[in-house]
């Protein structure tokens, strides 16, 4: 994609629909390409860093947050969130347990904060040593899929699924896919409203019909 503000916008529609229009709480995309901050100049952010600032700014006030989560090789890893959709799920009870036993926190001040700090590092550390084990596969419980899903992912090692699309599915397939198509509309709605001139900030305050 083209590093501009209308690119970032274009990608964050394309890959984060759901979570704009507020029927999923975070979705994650790569932008490829090295834009680590400039250690030379003494900069401590990257040019992707001031397009994910303003695009904060636009969206100021619609509870949806863009956050670069991780730093690696193949590209930048951005994170676009509804912070207080996000909380509410990863406090849940099974999920807050699950998360705590792989050192994140689900209370106190600025908890979510540092659990998503927590899970940009595990993403990067992944690429060479990672002193806590192999991928984060927690990350899905991020994303919003299912527990038992993400659970059954990390047993079975990624095999003997019953459907894929979004995630691989376990459990509910039906649910699944019906979610799956749920979030190809909404994406094709809103790539279509961007391209007759809404706002990222419009499109982050529309509902969706189920």
């Amino acid at each position: 994609m083209t590093l501009d503000r209308d690119g970032l916008e274009q990608a964050i529609v394309r890959h984060c629909s759901p979570t704009l229009v507020g029927i999923k709480p975070a979705c994650l995309f790569n932008v490829p390409g090295d834009f680590a901050p400039s250690t030379a100049t003494g900069q401590r952010t990257s040019r992707l860093d001031a397009i994910v600032g303003r695009a904060n700014a636009r969206l100021a006030g619609t509870g949806v947050h863009v956050r670069v989560l991780a730093r690696r090789s193949c590209g930048v890893l951005v994170l676009v969130y509804r912070p207080q959709m996000l909380a509410r799920g990863l406090s849940s009870s099974r999920v807050a347990v699950a998360l705590n036993d792989w050192g994140y926190k689900t209370t106190g001040p600025g908890w979510l904060e540092a659990s998503l700090t927590r899970l940009g590092h595990r993403l990067e550390c992944r690429q060479t040593h990672d002193p806590d084990g192999g991928f984060p596969h927690e990350v899905g419980l991020f994303l919003g899929y299912p527990y038992d899903d993400v659970m059954a992912f990390i047993e079975h090692e990624g095999r003997d699924y019953l459907c894929c699309g979004c995630w691989k599915v376990y459990s509910h397939r039906e649910q699944a896919e019906a979610c799956f198509e749920r979030y190809k509309r909404c994406t094709r709605d809103c790539e279509e409203m961007l391209g007759h001139g809404a706002t990222l900030a419009q499109l982050a305050v529309t509902r969706v019909a189920a």
